[in-house]
């Protein structure tokens, strides 16, 4: 039986986990703020006025989103073009003009009551600390230490400590 292997972490390996988190983190990190005013509806109230749909064919299913304008309430925000986050080809109707909320998204309106887009930011953010985290364990921490009286010791005579003789049957 053979005890853990101390084998170095592949220098490729680990850069292409390196540039893995890196781009994560690139991606998610400047969208954070925005994720999380819309997660907890903080933001600019207004309405956004249907314009029309745009639909994207996927192998399986579509996926579609109303664009439109968005006006705050007070009128002194006029935002066009924008899409409504969240909306479907069944949701909305052209010149529709319903409640939404400016977080400051480019491009992007929100409904009042916030969005759940955090979830899959939040997740994308754990995974690339993650792999920050198996980095700097593989890299920074010193290998593990062999066990005693492993492999590497059996079949040779133990010596005794100082001062006493080695005891054994007589």
């Amino acid at each position: 039986m053979t005890g853990p292997r101390t084998r170095r972490p592949s220098g490729f390996v680990s850069l292409l986990l390196l540039i893995t988190a890196c781009a994560l983190l690139a991606v998610t990190l400047p969208n954070l703020g925005n994720a999380i005013r819309a997660a907890t509806a903080d933001g600019t109230p207004g309405t956004f006025t249907a314009r029309g749909l745009s639909c994207v064919k996927h192998p399986g299913h579509e996926t579609c989103e109303w664009n439109g304008s968005f006006r705050s309430v007070d009128g002194t925000i006029l935002r066009e073009p924008v899409k409504m986050y969240g909306s479907d080809r069944g949701s909305l109707a052209a010149g529709q003009r319903v409640a939404a909320l400016d977080v400051g998204a480019p491009g992007r309106v929100y409904r009042p009551g916030g969005s759940r887009e955090w979830i899959f930011t939040g997740l994308l953010i754990v995974g690339a600390i993650g792999i920050l985290v198996l980095l700097a364990r593989r890299h920074l921490m010193p290998p593990p230490a062999a066990p005693r009286g492993g492999p590497a010791t059996a079949g040779r005579p133990v010596a005794a400590p100082l001062g006493k003789a080695p005891s054994g049957p007589s």
